[in-house]
């Protein structure tokens, strides 16, 4: 348990860095941009998206790892399917991060810390980004 509140641990404050610094550099970015500000905001979209991305997949290699470091089965058990692929570990973290929940790929045991975790970062980071591009849009929809 102690190993995945650590991993954990370790991956939020990756993600944090990683956010901060996407909508950091954005921002930079945007004000060095000569594009109409339609443009700018879409722009802003997509790089935040891509800020997303590179978190949720963060998070699914993590995954990938702890369950293959897992021999004995005692830290990630997953109900459903013994064989867990790589692209099916970030398939969850997907679903994990949006709190979308399926259901079809569910984690028991202490790995559930790990995927609740991931679902406050996500729901926070999304809050984040949306604040954040709201500020954008403001500053931008003024200037027409």
């Amino acid at each position: 348990m102690w190993f995945i509140f650590f991993v954990s641990m370790v991956l939020i404050s990756l993600c944090v860095v990683i956010h901060y610094e996407a909508l950091y550099r954005m921002t930079k970015i945007m004000r060095w941009l000569q594009l109409p500000p339609r443009f700018k905001v879409a722009f802003g979209v997509l790089w935040s998206l891509l800020a997303h991305t590179i978190e949720i997949w963060l998070f699914g290699i993590a995954y990938y790892l702890v369950i293959r470091a897992d021999t004995a089965n005692q830290l990630v058990t997953f109900s459903g399917e013994q064989t867990h692929s790589f692209f099916e570990s970030i398939y969850f973290s997907f679903v994990s991060y949006t709190s979308l929940g399926y259901g079809d790929v569910v984690p028991v045991g202490p790995v559930q810390f790990m995927a609740g975790t991931q679902a406050l970062v996500g729901l926070v980071f999304i809050a984040w980004t949306a604040s954040f591009l709201y500020l954008e849009m403001q500053k931008h929809w003024e200037i027409r």
